[in-house]
């Protein structure tokens, strides 16, 4: 019959060895994540030429053309 010892020492192994294993995963997705992130900023480097400038504006939206619930009053002048 195994001892309490060597049971104790059999579940510390498990619960390390399962924390190393999340640590791992977590850095591969941070290094992941960082590496994708200077791939996009590479890529946007060499987009354009050196002293390009590029404007981007927002599309506004169409207004509809509706006189409904519109009121104008006007005044009668003399």
């Amino acid at each position: 019959m195994p001892s309490i010892g060597k049971i104790l020492l059999i579940v510390i192994a498990y619960l390390v060895i399962r924390f190393i294993g999340r640590v791992w995963k977590f850095r591969k997705v941070i290094l992941e994540q960082r590496d994708t992130m200077m791939n996009q900023a590479q890529q946007g480097r060499h987009a354009g030429q050196e002293g390009d400038v590029s404007v981007v504006t927002p599309k506004k939206p169409k207004k509809k053309d509706l006189n409904e619930g519109s009121y104008v009053d006007f005044e009668e002048v003399d």
